[in-house]
């Protein structure tokens, strides 16, 4: 039986009677140990006089590229290494493989790599790949 209960001025909808876990053990809802719930929630809005317009919600500009600037900067979390003209230079194997076919297949097949395992690029200034990587 469902009930209704208002919450801090808003209308919101229960059940009063709840399976108790020996009951819900011993139902055909669990499966291989598992529960799948679906949940739908709806969000009534409604107009009074003090608000004639819907309220907006403000989306701040995405900041995930410097954030992943500082990541590659500090060299922190790197998984791979490139040696360019005797520079060294820190990486992450996941974002190399998203962004460039050339990575991906480097990083698959191996490539030469320097004493310390890092992949060697031959044809390319260290200035000219700092900004590419």
């Amino acid at each position: 039986m469902m009930n209704d209960a208002v919450v801090f001025g808003f209308c919101v909808r229960g059940y009063n009677q709840f399976y108790n876990r020996k009951d819900l053990e011993n139902s055909a809802f669990l499966k291989d140990d598992t529960l799948k719930i679906k949940c739908t929630i709806g969000v009534v809005v409604t107009l009074s006089s003090d608000s004639p317009k819907l309220k907006t919600i403000e989306v701040p500009e995405s900041n995930i590229g410097a954030h992943f600037g500082v990541l590659l900067d500090s060299g922190a979390f790197s998984d791979v290494t490139f040696s360019v003209g005797g520079e060294k230079f820190h990486a992450h194997k996941l974002f190399l493989a998203a962004r460039s076919k050339l990575f991906l297949t480097q990083l698959v097949n191996g490539g030469e790599k320097d004493e310390d395992g890092g992949i060697v690029v031959n044809d390319i200034e260290p200035k000219v790949f700092k900004v590419t990587h």
